[in-house]
Formats: structure tokens, sequence, C-alpha cells
């Protein structure tokens, strides 16, 4: 990897970028911080190099070190899903936070994407990752309500109506025959709840993450979400929730 000029962003990061459904304040913001962190490293990633560049964090206000490392780690994910790194690196700083950010942390959870004999399982930990969607949820899904041309999943609920857009990282994990009726189906019917919830965690204990729940995996699209600059208001949309309330200690600092 080169380093690119400070005014100028790098290939690497506009492709992340790109990847992304940022704001535009929350693209500038992304985008210095990462050019800052390549800028540190020299464009050359190595652990020692990563090493010093958390001893640069430290002298930070928390808020500040928090959001640089937040977009970093997700940076250093796309580089090692993308093949620019041959293995995955992430960034922990020793120092206090506040009691909030202990609780939130963003966990690594590239062993999902990996491959399995759970494809079933997979795909519904997936779908919570990345959309939000609780196994009721899934369960409900029709094939219709999946376009793969478009890349959008329309959700819909007596409460609510969303389109949610498919990312590239999660496209390929549709490879499963759609039944005629339900994403996943039981003869004429979709299957039952507990049936979605006995694949999942067969999945998780598989990828040695058996402490990890529906709720932890749909908690972790949210601090994901928070950490791209997702808005209060923004999440509660995409979770379809009424009111954004049991959202604010996520945005708290």
């Amino acid at each position: 990897m080169t380093s690119s000029k400070k005014d100028k962003l790098s290939p690497q990061i506009e492709a992340f970028l790109a990847s992304k459904e940022l704001s535009h304040n929350s693209e500038k913001s992304y985008g210095y911080d990462l050019q800052q962190f390549l800028d540190q490293v020299q464009g050359e990633i190595t652990q020692t190099r990563l090493q010093l560049y958390q001893e640069f964090l430290k002298s930070l206000k928390p808020s500040a070190s928090k959001r640089k490392l937040s977009a970093v780690n997700q940076f250093l994910l796309y580089l090692y899903q993308s093949g620019s790194l041959d293995s995955f690196h992430r960034l922990f700083l020793d120092i206090k936070l506040d009691k909030l950010e202990k609780n939130y942390d963003l966990l690594d959870l590239t062993s999902l994407y990996e491959e399995t004999e759970q494809k079933e399982g997979q795909l519904i930990a997936l779908l919570i990752l990345e959309l939000g969607l609780t196994p009721s949820e899934i369960a409900q899904l029709q094939s219709q309500d999946i376009n793969l041309d478009f890349k959008v999943v329309t959700c819909q609920t007596k409460k609510s109506r969303r389109v949610l857009s498919i990312s590239d990282s999660l496209l390929p994990y549709f490879d499963l025959a759609f039944g005629e009726t339900f994403l996943f189906q039981n003869g004429q019917e979709t299957y039952s709840r507990q049936w979605y919830f006995r694949r999942l965690s067969a999945f998780l204990a598989e990828k040695n993450l058996s402490d990890l729940t529906a709720q932890k995996l749909r908690e972790q699209f949210i601090i994901r979400k928070v950490a791209e600059g997702m808005t209060i208001f923004e999440l509660a949309k995409a979770l379809g929730l009424k009111t954004s309330l049991s959202l604010e200690n996520y945005f708290k600092n």
C-alpha cells in the first residue's frame, strides 16, 4: 500500500467510502481520519506502525480517539475482506473511557463471513448483523421482497415498511434457493420462530461464538451504524421503530 498526498484521499479510502452509505459530513470525517491514519503509518500497515498509531490515539480526547479507532478498525476489516491485507488487524486502546464506551464495543465478527456448512444459520446471522432484522422479521420475508438485481430487501410489517440496501459483502450469501413464497419455506408455510433460533445457534456454535445471540447481533448492527455516522432518527427508521428513545444510550458521549 502506498500513501497519497494529504489533499487527496488514497484509492483504498475512496473505495472503502464508496462501499458505505454515509452522509456528506460523515464521509468527510471518515476520509480525514483514515487519510491521517495512512499518513501516520506512512502507507504501510505493519504491527509496529499500528502500535505507534495507537500511542498517537492515546494523546487525544476519548471522544476523538474513539471515533478514529472505530473508523480505522472498519477500514482494516475492509482491506482484509477485499484482499488488500493478508491478515486482519484490529486496534485496541488501553485508556480509560467512560462506562458507555466500554459497554458498546464493536466486535470483530469476520468469522461470520467465512465458509460454513450451516448456510441457513449464516444467512440468518448476516441478515441481523447487516440489516438489523429480527428473527421474526426474517421469518416473514417473502421471496418477492428480495431483489438481488437492485440489491434491496423490502421488510414490511404491520407497523412499518422499509427498504434496506444489500451490501456487496452480504450479496453472495443469498445463494440459497428461495422458497416459492418465503425466503425460508417449510412446505407452504414459513418455519417456526424456534427453527430460526436453532439454525442461528448452530451456526454461531460452529464459529465458537455461542455467547452471541440474535439480540447481541442486532446490537452490533446498531453500533456499526452509529460508528458510520447514521443519525438516531435514520437508525430508528432503519430498524422500524416508532420512536428513537431506545437508541439514545448509543448516541451519548
